[in-house]
C-alpha cells in the first residue's frame, strides 16, 4: 500500500511540475536580417511560446525591417496583418514553437491586396515622431477593415521613432498594445489605438489634455 501512495505522489508531483513549467527563449533583435542570436531567458509563466516576430515597413519612402525573438502570447502565434497608409505599409507575422530553446520558422508576411472594402480611414505618416496628424484620407483594401494610429519607439541597437495613421486588419489590433525587453538596452515599445470607421484617433496622454483644456474652458 504504502507503495502505491509513494506511486502516486510521484506522478502528482511529476504532472504539477510539468503544468507549471515554463519555457526558456531566445531574446534578440535586429535589424534588416531575418534572424538574430541572443541570450536565453525564462517566460514569465507556463502561458507563453518561444516566437519570432518579423515586420517589413516603408514609412515615407524609408524601408525598414526588425526581427525579433521573445516568449509570446499562444494567442499572437500564427498571427500576421498589415497596416496601409498614403505613403506606404507595414506588414508583420508572428510564428511560434513550444519547447525549450526552440527556433520558430521565419514568419511569412502577407501579401499585398487592391480590393477595396468600403471603408475610409485618416492617413499620415512620420519617422522622426511617436505621433502623427492629418486631414488626409484614405481608401482601405484588402482585409484592412479598422483605422489605427500605431507608434513604434525602438531603443537600443537602432534608436528610432515612428508612427502611421490608417488602414488595418483586424489582427494587427487584437495584437494591441506591446512592449518587449530584450535585454542589454535593447527594447521594443507599440502603442496602437484602433476604431472602425475615420475618427481622429488620439493617444491617451494628449486625448486627456484635451479634455482637460475643454473643461476648463467651459468652466
Amino acid at each position: 500500500m504504502k507503495s502505491l501512495i509513494h506511486v502516486f505522489i510521484c506522478i502528482s508531483v511529476s504532472a504539477i511540475t510539468a503544468t507549471v513549467h515554463s519555457l526558456s527563449c531566445v531574446h534578440c533583435i535586429s535589424e534588416g536580417e531575418t534572424s538574430c542570436t541572443g541570450a536565453e531567458k525564462k517566460c514569465p509563466s507556463d502561458n507563453y511560446m518561444c516566437g519570432s516576430t518579423f515586420t517589413f515597413s516603408i514609412i515615407d519612402g524609408v524601408a525598414q525591417k526588425v526581427f525579433f525573438r521573445s516568449c509570446e502570447k499562444p494567442s499572437f502565434c500564427g498571427l500576421s496583418g498589415t497596416i496601409g497608409f498614403q505613403k506606404g505599409k507595414v506588414k508583420t507575422a508572428t510564428t511560434c514553437c513550444s519547447s525549450d530553446s526552440c527556433k520558430p520558422q521565419t514568419p511569412a508576411l502577407p501579401r499585398d491586396s487592391t480590393q477595396r472594402v468600403g471603408l475610409n480611414c485618416s492617413s499620415c505618416s512620420t519617422v522622426n515622431s511617436a505621433f502623427c496628424h492629418t486631414n488626409e484620407i484614405i481608401e482601405c483594401t484588402g482585409e484592412e477593415t479598422k483605422c489605427i494610429l500605431q507608434s513604434t519607439i525602438i531603443s537600443g541597437i537602432a534608436n528610432s521613432k515612428s508612427a502611421v495613421r490608417g488602414c488595418a486588419t483586424k489582427n494587427i489590433c487584437d495584437f494591441g498594445s506591446q512592449s518587449y525587453d530584450f535585454g542589454d538596452g535593447n527594447k521594443v515599445k507599440t502603442e496602437v489605438m484602433c476604431s472602425n470607421g475615420s475618427i481622429n484617433l488620439l493617444p491617451k496622454p494628449m486625448l486627456l489634455t484635451i479634455i482637460s483644456l475643454m473643461s476648463a474652458i467651459m468652466l
